[in-house]
């Protein structure tokens, strides 16, 4: 036995048990009975395994597809390896694949999720629309290979000549069927199609197992498009048949259904619009060709020109009395402001001076009325405040 020295960390003997079990076990596949299953926020699953006498912890990451809703009790098939969950010093599987035990567990599961989706609304007839009476784009969802595309591009090109096809393809069974079919429904929504059909051929319930996912159900739910649901034969139901807009039985049912209207009806329909059209035209040409000739022949229309002449010269008329008119106002505003100007300088209190009168200043004595001038050497002689030294003869002659 080692010494103390020699002793392990936890760390270092939890990476021990986890390479022990990588490289002596690996791979494991385990089939028992789901319990505990949550999906954390983050999308990762966390549930246990378990059977009559043990069970083991598991975990599927949400990066790893899943081909049906799983829910404690049922049974399921798993892949995946053995790993250390070291916090916790646990052993748990890392599932990489997960498929339901058997068949009465995939009805079970079919079930589980047609009621979860009856609750949820998606089957409600409310929502579902009408397939356009003459779609003119038309999406497919379906394999590029293989008997479905043929036999609805068939009907189309029989039916419906002129009709555009936009094929969007997709694996329609297995592992990766469910989230290819949902990835191109959600593309052709970026087309311009009138109507989608979404099928593939019948088979057991495993072969049409990918059209009872629930990615498949909500993208035909969330679809902008209506959608006809094509799957297998007439007694073939699946949850997509369920979502869909138009359930068809086959999906030459289905061309059949988008391509009602065949080359010669559309034509017909084509030749009585264009008769239709045309009569229209003609009839409102008619009734605008009378209305113009009323107008060109009324009084009004034919008198517009001296009509016009009297509005030019009432104009002029109108224009020469305001201008004299203007002028009136103009000198009486003058004659009347000269007459304020007058007034106001008769009120100034130098008016006087203007008039030619005079304050007489003898040294620091203001001469009056009663004053001579006899016996004065020099006066001052104060007006606008200028002062000037005169005689007595030049108070005189002034």
């Amino acid at each position: 036995m080692g010494s103390a020295k020699e002793a392990m960390t936890v760390a270092d003997l939890t990476q021990a048990i986890a390479l022990l079990l990588r490289e002596e076990i690996g791979t494991v596949r385990v089939t028992g009975e789901i319990s505990n299953f949550t999906i954390a926020t983050s999308g990762h699953r966390y549930f246990t395994l378990k059977d009559e006498t043990a069970q083991i912890d598991c975990v599927m990451w949400a990066s790893r597809t899943l081909s049906f809703r799983p829910k404690s009790g049922m049974r399921v098939v798993l892949q995946g390896k053995l790993t250390v969950y070291a916090p916790r010093g646990k052993y748990q599987i890392d599932v990489d694949r997960m498929t339901l035990a058997g068949e009465g567990d995939l009805y079970l599961a079919f079930a589980a999720l047609k009621e979860e989706l009856t609750e949820r609304g998606y089957f409600d007839l409310e929502r579902k629309r009408q397939i356009p009476n003459l779609p003119l784009k038309i999406g497919v969802v379906t394999s590029p290979t293989g008997a479905v595309i043929q036999d609805i591009l068939s009907t189309l090109n029989r039916r419906s000549p002129h009709c555009e096809v936009y094929l969007c393809p997709a694996t329609v069974q297995g592992e990766t069927a469910p989230a290819e079919i949902a990835s191109a429904i959600k593309a052709l929504q970026n087309t311009d199609a009138n109507v989608l059909i979404v099928g593939r051929g019948g088979g057991s319930i495993e072969d049409l197992w990918a059209f009872n996912t629930l990615p498949v159900a909500e993208a035909i739910y969330h679809s902008r498009i209506p959608i006809i649901s094509a799957v297998g034969h007439e007694t073939d139901f699946t949850i997509a048949d369920f979502v869909a807009d138009v359930r068809a039985a086959t999906p030459t049912a289905a061309a059949e259904l988008v391509s009602q209207c065949d080359r010669d009806t559309l034509l017909y329909q084509l030749d009585l619009l264009e008769n239709k059209l045309t009569r229209n035209v003609q009839r409102e040409m008619q009734d605008y060709q009378q209305r113009l000739n009323n107008l060109t022949n009324s009084y009004a229309l034919q008198n517009f020109g001296d009509r016009l002449h009297a509005h030019v010269q009432q104009l002029d008329e109108a224009e020469r009395d305001m201008q004299k008119s203007l002028q009136r106002h103009l000198r009486q505003s003058m004659h009347k402001l000269e007459g304020i100007t007058a007034h106001l300088r008769s009120l100034h209190p130098l008016s006087p001076l203007q008039r030619g009168f005079a304050l007489l200043k003898s040294g620091d004595r203001w001469m009056g009325n009663d004053d001579s001038l006899t016996g004065f050497a020099t006066v001052e002689v104060v007006r606008r405040s200028e002062i000037a030294q005169v005689t007595i003869n030049q108070v005189i002659e002034k």
